[in-house]
């Protein structure tokens, strides 16, 4: 089965490595054919490379972008693409990626993206759709809540755990509450949410996040509720 990988940046490149085919570069042409079409692209070039791929090959279309997708994936029709939480990182354009053994995919293609990542020696998990709604908002949520606070402290992720934990907990059972509502039930806990993003974030406990991203990650929230710490903290920012 062909595949297809849109971006040449350092997963694109990185994939397409694997694979052993040219990437499609950002704006070019998607061809005509069969298989995935990997997209490795920014959240923001989603639109023009939905627009650049055939109708009848958008079934074939793969998401790997961190932040909520769920909204703009079902408003085009393609809630049932197949999605993919992406555990590796790749330093540079060419370097080998390095893995962290988390990798999830759901959807029609999951057994090919597991076939491409194992070729390059690095671990997939095919799971659920309901599974995969758990495992994005976790990142999602991670992402949403310790940039926020990172930006609110002028903090590394690991200070806010060991300095900010009360605002962590409130925050985390929040947010969780607005991922549930929205998306109409998300099978995580929030006690031990918590404890899974605090562990994660020592883990790299020198990294500074910051608000980014906003139509996928923190404007996502808002636009679904302006729950009250989180809209509180944001305005607190400037940010809202």
């Amino acid at each position: 089965m062909a595949v297809v990988i849109v971006g040449a940046g350092r997963v694109g490149t990185a994939l397409a490595g694997i694979a052993g085919v040219a990437p499609t570069r950002r704006g070019g042409t998607i061809a005509d054919g069969e298989g995935p079409i990997i997209v490795c692209t920014r959240n923001n070039d989603l639109a023009g490379v939905l627009a650049a791929t055939p109708e009848h090959r958008r079934a074939d279309l793969v998401f790997v972008q961190n932040g909520m997708l769920s909204t703009w994936l079902a408003e085009r029709g393609l809630a049932q693409s197949t999605q993919a939480l992406l555990y590796f990182a790749v330093s540079s354009v060419g370097a080998a990626p390095v893995d962290g053994g988390r990798t999830v995919v759901t959807g029609p293609h999951a057994e090919a993206v597991c076939s491409l990542l194992a070729a390059g020696g690095l671990a997939c998990r095919r799971i659920s759709r309901l599974e995969y709604r758990g495992e994005m908002v976790e990142k999602f949520l991670w992402n949403c809540i310790f940039g926020l606070l990172c930006q609110r402290h002028s903090a590394s992720v690991g200070q806010v755990v060991d300095h900010h934990h009360d605002e962590v907990v409130a925050l985390t059972t929040e947010l969780l509450g607005v991922c549930d509502r929205a998306l109409g039930g998300v099978p995580l806990e929030p006690a031990p949410l918590v404890e899974r993003l605090c562990a994660y974030s020592r883990s790299i406990a020198d990294y500074q996040g910051a608000v980014k991203e906003w139509p996928w990650r923190n404007g996502w929230l808002i636009a679904q509720e302006r729950s009250p710490l989180h809209a509180d903290w944001l305005s607190g920012l400037s940010l809202l």
